[in-house]
């Protein structure tokens, strides 16, 4: 299955199989419209042989959704539209978490813009995982 960070510029990538408690970074897609990007994440699910996607929500502080909730609902229809199943997990907490796993990073590979929103992928992924065991 496929964890992904939906972003405005970016969607951070990872992948774990069923049952298996661990996600790993694939990278990141860098935005290109909406068509292309779907196709992207397609393309990466069939070479993963992922059925799934678990799409991280923004949510504000208090739970509510936003504008960006709306933006990353939209692309995961068309996901859904175009075969990929979608789940969605509540992404609050995964920069803090993403930012925490590549503190370890030499300074240049930390500021590479992607790898932020590849590690967000793994935790929302890993979320994902531990709740659904």
């Amino acid at each position: 299955m496929l964890g992904l960070d939906v972003g405005d510029a970016r969607i951070g990538v990872a992948v774990a199989e069923e049952g298996r408690p661990l996600a790993f970074g694939r990278g990141w897609i860098e935005r290109r419209g909406r068509a292309a990007d779907v196709q992207a994440v397609l393309e990466l699910a069939r070479r993963e042989g992922a059925q799934r996607a678990v799409v991280g929500l923004p949510r504000r502080t208090g739970g509510e959704e936003g504008a960006q909730a709306a933006k990353v609902r939209a692309f995961a229809a068309a996901l859904e539209a175009a075969g990929l199943e979608v789940r969605f997990v509540d992404e609050r907490f995964t920069t803090r978490v993403a930012a925490r796993r590549t503190a370890h990073l030499p300074r240049k590979k930390r500021q590479e813009k992607g790898r932020l929103d590849e590690a967000a992928a793994v935790a929302i992924l890993e979320t994902y995982l531990e709740r659904n065991a």
